[in-house]
Protein backbone atom coordinates (compact mmCIF):
# COMPACT_ATOMS: atom_id res chain seq x y z
CA UNK A 1 0.00 0.00 0.00
CA UNK A 2 1.64 3.63 -1.01
CA UNK A 3 0.06 6.62 -0.37
CA UNK A 4 -3.49 6.79 1.81
CA UNK A 5 -7.18 5.36 -0.12
CA UNK A 6 -10.44 5.49 1.14
CA UNK A 7 -10.17 2.79 3.47
CA UNK A 8 -7.06 4.03 5.23
CA UNK A 9 -8.92 7.31 5.72
CA UNK A 10 -12.09 5.49 7.37
CA UNK A 11 -9.63 3.63 9.42
CA UNK A 12 -8.18 7.09 10.83
CA UNK A 13 -11.88 8.53 11.39
CA UNK A 14 -12.99 5.50 13.69
CA UNK A 15 -9.16 5.18 15.61
CA UNK A 16 -9.50 9.24 16.50
CA UNK A 17 -12.94 8.48 17.33
CA UNK A 18 -12.28 6.00 19.25
CA UNK A 19 -8.46 4.57 19.28
CA UNK A 20 -9.80 1.46 22.00
CA UNK A 21 -11.77 0.50 19.28
CA UNK A 22 -10.96 -3.70 18.61
CA UNK A 23 -9.48 -4.22 14.64
CA UNK A 24 -12.82 -6.62 14.75
CA UNK A 25 -15.39 -3.54 14.72
CA UNK A 26 -13.35 -1.76 12.56
CA UNK A 27 -13.05 -4.53 9.97
CA UNK A 28 -16.68 -4.34 9.93
CA UNK A 29 -17.05 -0.87 9.37
CA UNK A 30 -14.82 -0.90 6.21
CA UNK A 31 -15.69 -4.31 5.08
CA UNK A 32 -12.26 -5.43 5.18
CA UNK A 33 -11.17 -8.90 7.24
CA UNK A 34 -9.28 -8.28 11.29
CA UNK A 35 -6.27 -9.14 9.97
CA UNK A 36 -5.87 -6.66 6.98
CA UNK A 37 -6.78 -3.56 9.27
CA UNK A 38 -3.98 -4.66 11.23
CA UNK A 39 -1.47 -4.64 8.09
CA UNK A 40 -3.34 -0.75 7.05
CA UNK A 41 -2.99 0.48 10.66
CA UNK A 42 1.08 -0.70 11.13
CA UNK A 43 1.68 0.73 7.76
CA UNK A 44 0.30 4.24 8.72
CA UNK A 45 2.40 3.56 11.98
CA UNK A 46 5.28 3.07 9.53
CA UNK A 47 4.92 5.81 7.34
CA UNK A 48 4.41 7.86 10.65
CA UNK A 49 0.44 8.92 9.90
CA UNK A 50 -0.36 7.60 13.54
CA UNK A 51 2.27 8.33 15.86
CA UNK A 52 0.76 6.47 18.61
CA UNK A 53 -2.16 5.73 20.65
CA UNK A 54 -3.07 7.99 23.33
CA UNK A 55 -5.06 8.76 26.10
CA UNK A 56 -7.23 12.08 26.34
CA UNK A 57 -7.30 12.96 30.61
CA UNK A 58 -9.00 15.98 31.48
CA UNK A 59 -6.01 17.35 33.28
CA UNK A 60 -8.63 19.62 35.31
CA UNK A 61 -10.28 17.09 37.15
CA UNK A 62 -6.62 16.09 38.77
CA UNK A 63 -4.80 19.44 39.50
CA UNK A 64 -5.66 22.40 41.25
CA UNK A 65 -6.15 25.52 39.60
CA UNK A 66 -8.03 26.99 36.67
CA UNK A 67 -6.97 26.45 33.46
CA UNK A 68 -4.88 29.69 31.99
CA UNK A 69 -3.35 30.20 28.83
CA UNK A 70 -0.14 31.91 29.04
CA UNK A 71 1.68 34.22 26.38
CA UNK A 72 5.52 34.35 27.01
CA UNK A 73 8.00 36.62 25.11
CA UNK A 74 11.20 34.63 25.92
CA UNK A 75 15.03 35.69 25.42
CA UNK A 76 16.09 34.97 21.54
CA UNK A 77 17.63 31.54 21.38
CA UNK A 78 15.66 30.34 24.14
CA UNK A 79 12.90 28.65 22.72
CA UNK A 80 13.42 25.52 22.39
CA UNK A 81 15.23 24.75 25.67
CA UNK A 82 11.47 26.49 27.29
CA UNK A 83 9.59 24.16 25.11
CA UNK A 84 11.48 21.16 26.64
CA UNK A 85 11.68 22.61 30.07
CA UNK A 86 7.64 23.43 30.13
CA UNK A 87 6.56 19.94 28.77
CA UNK A 88 7.82 18.56 31.86
CA UNK A 89 6.37 21.26 34.52
CA UNK A 90 3.25 18.98 36.16
CA UNK A 91 0.88 21.67 35.80
CA UNK A 92 1.49 21.95 32.30
CA UNK A 93 -0.54 20.70 29.56
CA UNK A 94 0.33 22.30 25.87
CA UNK A 95 2.81 24.04 24.88
CA UNK A 96 3.17 25.67 21.22
CA UNK A 97 5.94 27.35 19.96
CA UNK A 98 4.98 29.06 16.63
CA UNK A 99 7.56 30.31 14.01
CA UNK A 100 8.09 33.70 14.98
CA UNK A 101 9.50 32.34 18.05
CA UNK A 102 6.53 33.34 20.66
CA UNK A 103 5.76 30.23 22.98
CA UNK A 104 2.05 29.68 24.08
CA UNK A 105 1.22 27.17 26.78
CA UNK A 106 -2.46 26.31 28.77
CA UNK A 107 -1.63 24.99 32.11
CA UNK A 108 -3.60 24.28 35.82
CA UNK A 109 -2.33 27.20 37.74
CA UNK A 110 -3.80 30.25 39.33
CA UNK A 111 -3.06 33.28 38.07
CA UNK A 112 -0.83 34.31 40.55
CA UNK A 113 0.91 31.52 41.22
CA UNK A 114 1.96 31.11 37.10
CA UNK A 115 4.73 33.34 38.11
CA UNK A 116 6.28 30.87 40.31
CA UNK A 117 5.83 28.45 37.97
CA UNK A 118 8.22 30.24 35.14
CA UNK A 119 10.37 30.91 37.70
CA UNK A 120 10.66 27.38 39.20
CA UNK A 121 10.67 26.11 35.67
CA UNK A 122 12.76 28.28 33.69
CA UNK A 123 14.75 30.74 35.47
CA UNK A 124 14.48 34.60 35.98
CA UNK A 125 16.60 35.07 32.92
CA UNK A 126 14.96 33.24 30.20
CA UNK A 127 11.71 35.04 30.79
CA UNK A 128 11.08 38.30 29.30
CA UNK A 129 7.30 38.85 29.93
CA UNK A 130 4.31 37.28 30.05
CA UNK A 131 0.62 37.61 30.00
CA UNK A 132 -1.93 35.23 31.80
CA UNK A 133 -5.61 34.82 30.68
CA UNK A 134 -8.34 32.39 32.43
CA UNK A 135 -9.95 30.17 29.81
CA UNK A 136 -13.46 29.94 29.56
CA UNK A 137 -13.91 26.78 27.10
CA UNK A 138 -11.69 24.66 25.33
CA UNK A 139 -12.68 22.36 22.74
CA UNK A 140 -10.06 19.74 20.68
CA UNK A 141 -12.01 17.30 18.06
CA UNK A 142 -9.17 16.60 15.34
CA UNK A 143 -10.42 16.12 11.97
CA UNK A 144 -9.40 14.41 8.79
CA UNK A 145 -9.36 16.48 5.52
CA UNK A 146 -9.88 14.08 2.88
CA UNK A 147 -9.44 16.24 0.04
CA UNK A 148 -6.07 16.99 1.72
CA UNK A 149 -4.74 14.52 2.95
CA UNK A 150 -1.45 12.78 1.54
CA UNK A 151 1.59 11.30 2.48
CA UNK A 152 4.52 13.38 1.90
CA UNK A 153 7.32 11.94 -0.28
CA UNK A 154 10.84 11.82 2.41
CA UNK A 155 12.73 13.23 -0.57
CA UNK A 156 11.24 15.81 -1.97
CA UNK A 157 8.07 16.73 -0.38
CA UNK A 158 5.30 16.04 -2.99
CA UNK A 159 2.41 14.18 -2.23
CA UNK A 160 2.93 10.47 -2.40
CA UNK A 161 -0.60 9.29 -4.67
CA UNK A 162 -1.68 5.71 -4.80
CA UNK A 163 0.57 3.68 -7.19
CA UNK A 164 3.72 5.25 -6.23
CA UNK A 165 6.88 3.83 -4.75
CA UNK A 166 7.44 3.02 -1.08
CA UNK A 167 11.68 2.09 -0.08
CA UNK A 168 12.27 -0.43 2.88
CA UNK A 169 15.83 0.33 4.13
CA UNK A 170 16.86 -1.41 7.74
CA UNK A 171 13.53 -1.75 9.87
CA UNK A 172 11.79 1.46 8.05
CA UNK A 173 9.58 1.99 5.42
CA UNK A 174 10.06 5.00 3.47
CA UNK A 175 7.31 6.01 1.16
CA UNK A 176 8.32 8.49 -2.46
CA UNK A 177 6.69 9.61 -5.44
CA UNK A 178 8.75 8.14 -7.30
CA UNK A 179 11.84 5.99 -8.82
CA UNK A 180 14.24 9.17 -8.75
CA UNK A 181 13.09 10.17 -5.15
CA UNK A 182 14.01 6.08 -4.49
CA UNK A 183 17.18 5.80 -5.74
CA UNK A 184 18.29 9.28 -3.74
CA UNK A 185 16.82 7.67 -0.68
CA UNK A 186 18.82 4.32 -1.58
CA UNK A 187 22.08 6.62 -2.25
CA UNK A 188 21.80 8.66 0.56
CA UNK A 189 21.22 5.26 2.84
CA UNK A 190 23.74 3.52 1.13
CA UNK A 191 26.48 6.63 1.87
CA UNK A 192 25.85 6.65 5.70
CA UNK A 193 25.86 2.95 6.22
CA UNK A 194 29.32 3.13 4.15
CA UNK A 195 30.47 6.05 6.67
CA UNK A 196 28.95 3.96 9.32
CA UNK A 197 30.93 0.82 8.81
CA UNK A 198 34.39 3.03 8.05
Amino acid sequence: MTGIDDVDYRILELLMDDARRSYRDIAEEVDRSPPTVSERVERLEEVGVIEGFTLDVDRSMLVEGPTVLVDLAVEPGSEEMVVDSLTDAPAVEHVIRTVDAAVVFVAHANERDVGALLSETLGDERVRDYRVRLVGETKWEPRLDEEHLAIECVVCGKAVEGGDESVDLGDRTYEVCCSSCASEIKDQYDALQQAASE
